[in-house]
């Protein structure tokens, strides 16, 4: 009995170290092997646009969402392509190089461990506050300006409620 009992706090000893160890993991690598995780960005907005070759309206939000990531550093924002598709990272960078996207672009191998499931629409893209929080999630097509107008508003939002916080 006494070995039994040895035996079972062992096991639970080992799965705490592995499960601990496994949660300071990154969550996601870029297609460049930078490997990270979505807390690396804290303190950040993030938009994490989901998009596929296949999808028209996508590619016509690329240029888009390269304008907004050039500008990235104003807004205290990053912007992350994420493939729908499950397509090799070599194939996934040439898409990238065709298309001219500016932006970080997750890699599909391994796949990135997100906090919220695919999309049903495309494109999608996940709007994430400093803190991590999943804000607000936009489906279809989207421009500079209703990305900005979207953004200012929860800014304002998370910047009132923060204050009322204090």
């Amino acid at each position: 009995m006494k070995n039994i009992t040895y035996f079972k706090l062992r096991i639970l000893i080992t799965l705490f170290f592995l499960t601990t160890g496994c949660s300071s993991q990154p969550d996601f690598e870029f297609i460049t092997g930078e490997k990270k995780s979505l807390n690396d960005y804290k303190g950040q907005w993030v938009l994490i646009n989901f998009w596929a070759e296949w999808c028209a309206p996508c590619l016509k939000e690329i240029p888009e969402l390269n304008q907004l990531n050039r500008m990235s550093g104003q807004k205290n924002m990053v912007v992350i392509g994420v493939s729908y598709d499950k397509v090799s990272n070599q194939k996934l960078r040439e898409q990238v190089e065709k298309y001219g996207i500016e932006y970080h672009m997750m890699a599909t191998e391994p796949m990135p461990i997100l906090p919220f499931s695919l999309p049903s629409k495309l494109p999608a893209n996940y709007l994430l506050d400093p803190e991590g929080n999943l804000v607000d999630k936009l489906l279809g097509t989207q421009t500079v300006e209703t990305i900005e107008l979207l953004l200012e508003n929860h800014k304002n939002r998370y910047n009132a409620q923060n204050n009322n916080d204090n």
